[in-house]
């Protein structure tokens, strides 16, 4: 019979109290509760507050205590520009947009937000408009190069880099990417290949880009000048929410062909699953400068439009192993 000596190569440490501070999947022996213990990771979702404006097809940025949701697409309205304001519990309505959009990409804190390109009145019509947030209004900025929705973007509003994404009526689904330095757009170095509805999350010079269209597995590392390929999601699928760095990320929810509540985490190399959502929804928006470990989505198609707010945390917690 194997023993956990042998599997793992120690032996379970016997000690007369549990550890100050123990380790994710670090395991002893209480010798006064007489019982064995290991530490899990656990991740659960939790409902937050409600949008005050129901919507799909909206984008997000900002953290767990401090989101922004914009745009997106109503029962009446279909290129929305409503914003609001998250503080943990509940959503506060702000400034609209200079231009009602859906399908976007928002990058940025809740006090420095950017909101990037989508579809625009009249029907049909990819935007290019890019507009910057300074906690309290939206001011118009320099255009992208080529208008675009569902694309991935990562950054601030002094460095940001946005990629893939579909250009109505001109180039389609592409592989483009653009940088932005504070001052001006440029063309660099394309995505490994076109796609629309991954997601974006990092920074300028540390970038994923997640998923995508026809339930896309692939993860793609962007270096400020190349792409290279990362670790494959179990579950493909775009249009989800994203958070985090390109060393440990998080995507939660998006559609495949079906809605899907899966959640996954990324350690720089490969995805695990975590807990899933309460409410599978595509088109949702993320607070994108969260972390692996905490991040909320709010709104988006489940089929219908939701305005449900959903927590997300991660935490190691103690639990008794029974040997009966």
């Amino acid at each position: 019979m194997s023993t956990y000596r042998a599997l793992k190569g120690y032996s379970v440490k016997s000690i007369t109290s549990d550890p100050a501070n123990p380790k994710e999947g670090q395991v002893w022996y209480n010798s006064s509760a007489r019982t064995i213990k290991v530490q899990p990771l656990v991740g659960a979702w939790a409902g937050g507050g409600n949008l005050n404006v129901t919507r799909g097809s909206l984008s997000g940025t900002g953290t767990l205590t401090a989101g922004l949701v914009v745009g997106g697409t109503t029962a009446t309205v279909a290129f929305e520009d409503a914003t609001e304001e998250y503080n943990g519990s509940a959503w506060a309505n702000s400034n609209n947009l200079n231009t009602g959009r859906k399908i976007s990409a928002t990058m940025g804190p809740q006090t420095a937000g950017f909101h990037v390109g989508g579809i625009k009145a009249p029907a049909n019509t990819a935007s290019a408009n890019v507009e910057d947030y300074d906690g309290t209004s939206w001011t118009n900025g320099t255009a992208l190069n080529l208008g675009r929705y569902a694309l991935g973007g990562a950054g601030t509003n002094a460095a940001t880099v946005v990629y893939g994404g579909n250009n109505i009526g001109g180039t389609g689904t592409t592989a483009n990417v653009e940088e932005w330095n504070g001052s001006a757009w440029s063309e660099v170095n394309n995505l490994p290949g076109a796609i629309l509805g991954q997601k974006g999350c990092g920074t300028q010079t540390a970038a994923l880009s997640i998923g995508g269209n026809s339930s896309n597995v692939t993860t793609s590392h962007y270096d400020g000048t190349n792409w290279s390929e990362g670790g494959n999601l179990t579950t493909g699928r775009g249009n989800g929410g994203a958070a985090g760095t390109l060393t440990a990320a998080i995507l939660a929810s998006g559609s495949n062909g079906g809605l899907q509540a899966a959640t996954e985490i990324y350690d720089g190399t490969s995805w695990r699953n975590t807990g899933s959502v309460a409410t599978a929804r595509g088109e949702l928006a993320g607070s994108k400068e969260g972390s692996a470990t905490s991040m909320t989505i709010a709104g988006g198609e489940s089929p219908a439009r939701t305005n449900a707010t959903e927590e997300f945390s991660e935490s190691v917690l103690t639990r008794t192993v029974d040997v009966s």
